[in-house]
């Protein structure tokens, strides 16, 4: 089977979709793998580069082919031959690749994928989309409230609905990735600067009460109508302050335990709630869901990542093979369930 694998992308997570398809390039066996690289600048091309030069970022420097679309046929194209094309393997993390926008393309060429859809996609990267979700499917999370620039954004206003929630409090930007733009805030003073920075990122920001020394939980679900999850596995952040992008992805000191070591009652109401808002927020193929449990043992979701690490040292691989599954084999489970 022909499998093209689409990595980088014009994203803060640049880095980390090359590391991610330098791994699947590693362990896929049994087809012919099409490497698609995105630049920085949003360039395509393909590239017979190794895993090597793609995990180091070299692939740009190596001969590459320009690949362009042909809107008419829809098809793509690479030095005006028709690509063929049997499933993509889109692993583009962060804007422009786990938004939506890809998919869509794909969509529109009738191109077979890997991971979520169109909306699955764009709900789970919009954290208000996203909590109005799971609200709506009566799974708690942390209390929160939005902010929406040039509509509720009057600093008054925000400091006054954050002192409701109580300090220490979270700013995030809405619509981005990896913990990009998310600050902890524990006074009046860091609030103001933290919406700055948000909105630096995106024009909506959500605010939500922190969960002090949570217990932080993920779980890997991938399927279709009938999705499975892993047990549980724990995060413990090098980042004292949140686990953020150089704790999951640059400094590699943070620690995973799998299995997590939480009893067989507390695992399995995870897992459970995973699936339900996994299938909720209309997610197909694979992602990973993340948890974090208050000191009253209260589960609270966090997020889900329809296009989640593929790394050396990322989660979602871990949780199955941790179940006896390969690496391979979970490629090519992600491959089946993109042809279903």
């Amino acid at each position: 089977m022909k499998v093209a694998l689409i990595f980088g992308g014009k994203s803060t997570e640049h880095e980390v979709s090359c590391l991610s398809a330098a791994s699947i390039l590693d362990n896929i066996k049994g087809h012919e793998v099409l490497p698609i690289g995105i630049t920085k600048n949003g360039e395509w091309f393909y590239t017979k580069a190794s895993s090597d030069d793609i995990r180091s970022g070299r692939w740009t420097e190596l001969e590459k082919q320009p690949v362009s679309i042909d809107l008419a046929n829809k098809e793509f194209m690479c030095c005006g031959k028709k690509l063929d094309i049997d499933v993509c393997f889109p692993i583009v993390h962060g804007r422009n690749g786990e938004d939506g926008r890809l998919q869509g393309l794909l969509e529109m060429l009738g191109v077979k994928y890997v991971g979520s859809g169109v909306l699955g996609s764009a709900v789970c990267m919009d954290k208000i989309t996203a909590n109005k979700l799971f609200e709506a499917a009566g799974i708690r999370r942390a209390k929160w409230f939005p902010v929406i620039k040039g509509k509720n954004d009057r600093m008054d206003e925000i400091r006054s609905a954050a002192e409701k929630l109580g300090y220490p409090v979270f700013v995030k930007p809405s619509n981005a990735g990896s913990s990009v733009g998310i600050t902890k805030c524990f006074n009046e003073t860091q609030l103001q600067k933290a919406i700055e920075t948000a909105f630096s990122v995106d024009s909506r920001a959500v605010v939500e009460k922190s969960i002090e020394n949570p217990v932080e939980v993920e779980v890997a679900v991938m399927g279709n109508e009938d999705p499975i999850a892993s047990h549980t596995g724990r995060i413990i952040s090098s980042n004292d302050q949140i686990y953020d992008y150089d704790a999951k992805y640059i400094s590699g000191t943070s620690q995973t335990l799998i299995p997590s070591g939480l009893s067989r009652e507390i695992e399995e109401e995870i897992r459970q709630t995973a699936i339900r808002a996994y299938t909720y927020c209309g997610c197909r193929g694979f992602s990973r869901v993340d948890f974090l449990i208050d000191k009253n043992g209260e589960i609270n979701i966090n997020e889900i990542n329809t296009l989640p690490g593929f790394t050396s040292i990322s989660m979602f691989p871990a949780l199955f093979i941790a179940e006896g599954m390969t690496y391979s084999e979970l490629i090519d489970r992600l491959l089946k369930y993109a042809l279903d």
